[in-house]
């Protein structure tokens, strides 16, 4: 069994590593010498090259570490030491040409704003607040990168003798930012603020290093700016590049797969061990309770209607049944989700999603249509001219904007569900066409429900009071209502309201 890259992959990424590292020695002769700007085309290329192989590369390394422990338990060994042996060298492509799979933001392809130049390959003018440069759709392979480039700080030469005003004194900071303009909620996830130090002398060029920064569309739109002017320093800016971020923590674990299995299956044994415990407990208190129970209704028969009563709820608890998504329906008492099924560690189809409220997810081999309960998301197509106004009715926004904002709300969900663990409560009830209406948890982040109307991607759509069937729906929809409030408030506005007639100085 035999576990490679294709071949021209692997020939690529020699070919280019080979280049990032290896010096080229100066031509003695110059007539037949290589252009400069074909020269320029290649080390460009070989650097994509790199670039968009990398993420397929790590994958394929993460396959291999499974493999490789898989056959070392058969007892395969020779095997397992030759896979260990190819991802070694998988390894060894990137090992220290990070910096050769950047990817430069050319200061010919920027648009200027304010007072800020670009001169050659340098960025300088920081007069005025607000003066920087805006890469408009710029193609960059979806990932995780840090924005690294180099900086020179230093004294304009009337600095400090014609001007009098400490604004026009030297600095010895300027703070800079870096976002990624775009509508969704993104944007502050993608947004970083850091200062520059002025520097030793007028020469020297010190590398920053910012982030990470993680992208999930492409093409993106990029800002650099200073929100303050530095009129008295000089500040020169070059080599701007985005950089991609090395996996430390997954390559650590792959180093170790065995140790890392060995964890994995000691914890699902303890945790099957715990649930097996607790449904013993909870079977045997059960039934020393309708013991009880029964004991009572012929000692106190005028109880007889309540004892009865209890007896049912208990023995309906006892005789739940597998609900058609393989998991048991959730019967909780005291204001809870009565009757709800809860679907544990389902995941987004690979399809794309309907809408940003409308998708499928795939739970045990089932693939499952979901609709998002209290949140609607804008139609996608402005021929549904009754949605299209209601929603911009709701939000306050032309109808032209609104297939825009529906397809920014569902390129939101298809890019933050993907591949996270989902949780799902899902009402017994299915909408005519099997379409399931639930409750969506992700962990370390609660309702996605929350998510979309925080980001100004979708509107709620609470029920009347008298169809909240009980407290917890009613808490839930109170802090959906709440979070709305907020993201209306917020400025810069998010997503549907940053295009409100109301944040545009139009009549409310």
């Amino acid at each position: 069994m035999k576990h490679f890259l294709p071949a021209w992959i692997f020939a690529l990424h020699a070919c280019a590593a080979l280049q990032a590292q290896t010096p080229v020695p100066e031509p003695v002769q110059t007539p037949a010498q290589e252009p400069a700007a074909l020269t320029a085309t290649r080390t460009a290329f070989m650097r994509q090259v790199m670039a968009e192989s990398q993420l397929l590369t790590q994958q394929y390394e993460r396959a291999l570490a499974k493999v490789e422990t898989e056959v070392a338990a058969a007892g395969d060994y020779e095997e397992a030491r030759a896979i260990r042996q190819r991802r070694e060298q998988l390894q060894a492509l990137y090992a220290g040409t990070v910096s050769s799979l950047a990817t430069p933001l050319p200061l010919t392809q920027a648009r200027m704003m304010g007072s800020a130049q670009a001169s050659g390959e340098t960025l300088g003018g920081w007069r005025s607040n607000g003066s920087g440069a805006e890469w408009l759709n710029f193609r960059l392979m979806p990932g995780s990168y840090h924005l690294e480039f180099e900086v020179n700080m230093s004294d304009a030469p009337v600095a400090g003798s014609i001007y009098a005003s400490s604004k026009f004194q030297p600095q010895q900071k300027a703070l800079f930012e870096f976002d990624e303009v775009t509508l969704l909620g993104i944007a502050a996830e993608n947004h970083r603020t850091f200062e520059i130090t002025r520097s030793t002398d007028e020469t020297t060029f010190t590398t920053v290093r910012v982030g990470p920064l993680t992208f999930s569309r492409n093409p993106v739109t990029l800002r650099f700016t200073a929100p303050d002017g530095y009129p008295a320093n000089i500040i020169r800016i070059r080599n701007l590049r985005l950089v991609p971020v090395t996996d430390v923590a997954e390559t650590s674990t792959a180093s170790v797969p065995q140790t890392t299995s060995s964890t994995t299956t000691a914890m699902q044994q303890a945790s099957a061990t715990l649930k097996d415990a607790i449904g013993t407990a909870r079977e045997a208190a059960a039934a020393r309770y309708l013991d009880e129970l029964n004991d009572l209704a012929v000692t106190k028969p005028e109880l007889k209607g309540q004892i009865d009563a209890e007896i049912r709820r208990m023995k309906r608890l006892g005789d739940q049944k597998t609900g058609r998504t393989g998991v048991n329906a959730i019967s909780t008492t005291g204001g809870g989700f009565s009757g709800f099924e809860d679907i544990s560690d389902a995941r987004l189809s690979d399809e794309e999603p309907i809408s940003g409220e409308r998708f499928k997810v795939v739970h045990e081999g089932r693939t499952l249509m979901v609709r998002l309960l209290w949140v609607d998301c804008a139609p996608l197509e402005d021929d549904r001219e009754a949605e299209v106004k209601r929603f911009a009715k709701y939000f306050n926004i032309e109808d032209e904007d609104v297939p825009a904002v529906g397809r920014a709300a569902r390129e939101f969900t298809a890019s933050y569900l993907r591949d996270k663990p989902l949780r799902l409560l899902i009402r017994p009830d299915r909408d005519k066409d099997g379409t399931m209406a639930a409750l969506l948890f992700l962990p370390n982040v609660g309702l996605y429900q929350n998510v979309l109307v925080n980001h100004g991607l979708a509107a709620v759509v609470a029920p009347a009071r008298e169809q909240q069937r009980n407290a917890m729906e009613r808490a839930f929809l109170a802090t959906l209502s709440a979070i709305e409030n907020t993201a209306k408030k917020r400025r810069p506005a998010p997503g549907a309201w940053a295009l409100s007639a109301n944040n545009q100085g139009g009549k409310p």
